[in-house]
């Protein structure tokens, strides 16, 4: 019995190392790019790489509007495809995407391709213009908590997001799980992009390596059981 409960008791610790904190986040990132840590400033992050990062999950506390609804599909800044309302209450993770290489230069960063664990929901694609905040500000508070973003930066010429800009391209792949991104940031700009994915449903079905814990652990509690009832 003591073995079965030692069984148990690692089982129950893969799973709880096996389930991420959060769902919906970006598991990798290749081509020219990196999967970071928040930083405290994104402005302050400068890399000539575009730099990835998980930001935060939950549900949402109001109705978001987004420039790109996910689907599968190419788009550019010019054509950045179908709207969406994400409702308040909607289960949510979100990723940051940015490009800052923090030169005074023509930049051609390439292309990186970035995996999510569950499907993309929505992607904010403007800052602020001619004073009216765009998606990105809105949306700053699902940001990661320690990171500082620039919410209402009022350049006419670098408005943070990509909407209505040229040479700024991506494409959902993989059934809504992947993005490529090609984008250019010149002369001091940057480019930002704000991915919302699904956060997951909780009558999901488990997957191969959760139901194996699941059994093992039903195993444990139905051998206790019996354990009690033969020494009763």
């Amino acid at each position: 019995m003591r073995k079965t409960l030692l069984v148990g008791s690692a089982a129950l610790a893969w799973m709880m190392l096996a389930v991420p904190a959060f769902a919906g986040f970006a598991t990798s990132v290749t081509g020219n790019g990196a999967l970071v840590s928040p930083p405290s400033s994104a402005l302050g992050d400068v890399s000539t790489q575009y730099q990835v990062w998980n930001e935060s999950s939950g549900t949402l506390s109001s109705a978001v509007t987004l420039e790109n609804n996910g689907a599968v599909g190419s788009y550019s800044g010019l054509s950045p495809g179908s709207s969406t309302t994400l409702a308040a209450g909607t289960s949510y993770g979100s990723t940051f995407i940015q490009l800052n290489p923090g030169i005074d230069g023509v930049v051609h960063s390439g292309t990186a391709f970035i995996n999510f664990s569950t499907q993309i929901t929505g992607i904010a694609l403007s800052g602020t213009v001619n004073g009216v905040p765009g998606s990105l500000d809105l949306t700053d508070k699902y940001g990661a908590p320690a990171t500082t973003y620039p919410t209402g930066f009022t350049s006419p010429n670098n408005n943070r997001g990509i909407l209505n800009k040229t040479n700024q391209f991506f494409t959902i792949l993989n059934g809504g799980k992947e993005l490529e991104i090609q984008l250019t940031a010149n002369f001091n700009g940057f480019k930002e992009l704000r991915v919302f994915t699904s956060g997951g449903s909780v009558g999901a079905v488990p997957e191969p390596a959760s139901m194996v814990v699941w059994t093992v652990l039903g195993s444990v509690v139905a051998g206790g059981a019996w354990y009690r009832r033969r020494r009763a």
